[in-house]
């Protein structure tokens, strides 16, 4: 018997079959006449105890999570999945969950319907409370089902993504990161929705300008950072291209100055620092995709080259007087944007509310 687990919508018969047991032998159980019918749940949490009792919560167990968005909200502002940037712990208010109870939860995500049960604190071998932290599960599934596509990118399409010098950038609305997902994963070239992509960082230098952040990282980059935005938009990318790329490393090294890291400042040692450092601050399922954005730090914006051999810009050819005249373009720039952007989000992850 296994004592615990996660389905979803994308498991197809699975959830169906699993769903059809615990969960619709407690909808049985209830009390209510009519019955209660499976169509009517939206959210299911069942607690568990060691005596065997339970209490049930249908449809109105209030979930509250984490999130970091774009710009700022007023109470009770509907949140688009746009705005979202990132997703944080799940808890239950009001609702008190033992560490040493079971934990039943389905739950849904507009068409979607996530499975999640825990049986081992009464049913394991040694019968131990649980020894993970429970809101962090609850968060990165419910950021999971929310997100289902970002995380289930496979191999080759991220080979795609990094040989195109793309990344599902988190500060693209999300209907374009979808878009670029599902050219890379035909083989498509992202290159084909720049147009939209520029776009999407024109609106972002204007509603979450970086010369306006307050974050010590900055505060010795906002002059160059200013000029790059304005030869960026004067369509410039010459210019914005040779400031900007020296000065994201520049950025690495203030943060890793400012966080009190002693590593000697390699590529690998920066880009590392950058991204584990606040990795507490973060749910497992971040959709920051730590992992990959340091894999990519290191493998496009890193890239070596070999000289003589006109390679594209990146940190190291822009540097060194090698990178084609040709790439200094408007893929190079807005790219290199949205590398500060998804940047200045690691940084600042311990100020995460």
């Amino acid at each position: 018997m296994e004592l615990r687990g996660f389905v979803s919508s994308e498991d197809g018969d699975e959830l169906v079959a699993k769903l059809e047991k615990l969960p619709q032998q407690i909808l049985s159980m209830l009390p209510f006449k009519p019955p209660i019918l499976p169509s009517m749940v939206d959210s299911l949490l069942a607690v568990i105890r060691k005596d065997r009792t339970a209490t049930i919560y249908l449809n109105e167990a209030q979930s509250v999570i984490l999130i970091r968005i774009k710009g700022s909200c007023e109470k009770g502002e509907l949140i688009t999945k746009n705005r979202v940037l990132d997703m944080g712990k799940m808890r239950f208010p009001g609702v008190d969950i033992p560490p040493d109870a079971a934990i039943i939860y389905v739950f849904s995500v507009g068409w979607r319907k996530g499975f999640f049960y825990d049986l081992e604190p009464l049913y394991g071998e040694k019968a131990e409370p649980r020894g993970y932290d429970l809101e962090d599960v609850l968060g990165s599934l419910y950021s999971y089902l929310s997100f289902q596509e970002r995380f289930k990118i496979d191999n080759k399409t991220w080979q795609t993504f990094f040989a195109q010098k793309w990344f599902p950038f988190v500060y693209l609305d999300d209907q374009l990161i979808r878009d670029m997902i599902s050219h890379a994963r035909a083989g498509w070239q992202i290159d084909e929705l720049l147009p939209k992509v520029s776009a999407n960082v024109g609106r972002l230098l204007e509603t979450s300008p970086l010369i306006e952040r307050k974050d010590l990282v900055f505060a010795e980059h906002i002059e160059m950072l200013k000029t790059s935005v304005e030869r960026y938009l004067a369509g410039d990318h010459i210019s914005c291209a040779s400031i900007l790329y020296p000065r994201i490393e520049g950025l690495l090294r203030s943060f890793q100055r400012t966080s009190g890291c002693t590593s000697y400042p390699t590529a690998k040692t920066l880009s590392k620092t950058a991204v584990e450092h606040h990795q507490t601050a973060r749910i497992s399922a971040s959709l920051l995709l730590p992992s990959k954005f340091n894999e990519y730090l290191d493998n496009v914006y890193f890239a070596h080259f070999i000289p003589g051999s006109a390679p594209d810009v990146g940190r190291h050819s822009v540097a060194h007087g090698e990178a084609r005249t040709d790439d200094f373009s408007l893929k190079a720039t807005t790219v290199a944007f949205l590398i500060i952007y998804q940047l200045s989000l690691f940084f600042s992850d311990e100020k995460k509310k």
